[in-house]
C-alpha cells in the first residue's frame, strides 16, 4: 500500500480483526492453536502500538512483523525476534510486555474485532473497506506482492469493487499451480 498512496489518494486506518476469535469455536489441531495463540498475542500489542503512536505506529510495527514472520520465517513466540520487530518499529521495548499485562487490550481487541464482523460482515483477513462503508471485501491474498504499475492496477480493481455494491463474492480456491512460461523459439 505504501507505494501505491505514493501515486493515489489512499490513505489506511489499520482496524484489528482476530482469526483466534472466529476460529474459536472450531475444532482444530495443536500447530493452530499455537498459531492462533501467538496471533493474538500479536493483535494486542499492535493495539497497544496504535495507543502508544498511531495508526503510524501500528503500521511499522505491522510491517515488522509480517517481515519476520513471511519474509524472515522467525518465530515470533521467541520474544527476542518480537523486541527486535519492537526496535524496527521504533517503539519501546517494554510494549509487548506491557500489552499482554494490560487486560483492556483484549477487550479492546474483541470489541474492534466484533465491529469487523457486524458491519462488515468480515470473516478473514484482509478484509478491506472504504471510510464511511458497509461494505467489506476479503483479499486479495496475493503472492509475490506486485510493484510499480502492478500494484496500481491491482488497487484499482480492488477499489472498483469495494465502491460497487453488486459485487458480493470474487474467489478462487486455493493457490493455483504456476508453471513456467514455455520458451519461445
Amino acid at each position: 500500500m505504501r507505494q501505491v498512496a505514493k501515486k493515489r489518494p489512499v490513505e489506511v486506518a489499520w482496524k484489528l480483526f482476530s482469526l483466534a476469535e472466529i476460529n474459536k469455536n472450531r475444532e482444530m489441531d495443536e500447530a493452530h492453536r499455537i498459531s492462533h495463540a501467538k496471533g493474538r498475542r500479536m493483535e494486542r500489542m499492535l493495539l497497544a502500538a496504535r495507543r502508544e503512536g498511531g495508526n503510524d505506529a501500528l503500521e511499522r510495527l505491522y510491517m515488522a512483523i509480517g517481515d519476520a514472520h513471511h519474509g524472515r520465517k522467525v518465530d515470533l513466540n521467541d520474544e527476542a525476534v518480537v523486541a527486535e520487530c519492537l526496535q524496527r518499529a521504533g517503539l519501546p521495548p517494554t510494549l509487548y510486555s506491557d500489552a499482554l499485562e494490560d487486560e483492556s487490550t483484549e477487550a479492546d481487541l474483541l470489541k474492534e474485532h466484533e465491529d469487523s464482523v457486524s458491519r462488515l460482515h468480515a470473516f478473514g483477513v484482509p478484509t478491506l473497506a472504504l471510510e464511511g462503508s458497509d461494505i467489506g471485501v476479503f483479499g486479495p491474498v496475493i503472492e509475490p506482492i506486485p510493484s510499480g504499475d502492478e500494484a496500481l492496477e491491482l488497487w484499482d480493481h480492488t477499489l472498483w469493487m469495494l465502491k460497487s455494491p453488486a459485487v458480493f463474492e470474487f474467489k478462487r480456491e486455493g493457490r493455483p499451480k504456476l508453471s513456467p512460461q514455455p520458451a519461445i523459439d
